[in-house]
C-alpha cells in the first residue's frame, strides 16, 4: 500500500464539505480516516464503507442502477436498509466523481475524490 494525499468533496442537500486526507491506496482500495470515521472505497466493485463507534454504513454503486445499502446503528443494534440510485460514476486516473440519490431518505449526493 502506498500513501497518497487526497481531496474529498461531498455535496449533499445544499451543503458542501471539502477536506484533505492522507490515505492508503493499493490497486483496488482507498482507505482514509476522517475525524471519527474510517472510510474504505473498493474501486473494483465501487463500494463505500464508512465506520465508527456509532454506525456502519455500506453502499454499492452501479451507474443507472438501483442498489441496496445498509446503515447499522451499533448501540441500538438497529439495521436500516437503504435503496441507492446511482446517477453516474466517473473514474479517471486522478479523479473519481460519483452522483447518487439515497431514495430511502431522498438525499442527493455528489462525492468527489481528487488524488
Amino acid at each position: 500500500m502506498s500513501k497518497i494525499n487526497i481531496n474529498v468533496i461531498i455535496k449533499s442537500n445544499g451543503e458542501e464539505i471539502e477536506e484533505n486526507y492522507l490515505a492508503l491506496k493499493n490497486n483496488n482500495k482507498i482507505i482514509y480516516q476522517e475525524k471519527d470515521c474510517k472510510t474504505t472505497i473498493n474501486l473494483d466493485e465501487f463500494k463505500i464503507k464508512r465506520e465508527n463507534d456509532d454506525y456502519l454504513l455500506e453502499m454499492d454503486f452501479l451507474p443507472d442502477k438501483e442498489t441496496k445499502g445498509k446503515y447499522l446503528l451499533k448501540k441500538e443494534n438497529s439495521l436500516i436498509d437503504l435503496t441507492i440510485l446511482t446517477d453516474y460514476l466517473i473514474m479517471e486516473d486522478n479523479l473519481i466523481i460519483l452522483k447518487y440519490n439515497v431514495t430511502t431518505t431522498n438525499q442527493d449526493v455528489i462525492f468527489k475524490i481528487k488524488i
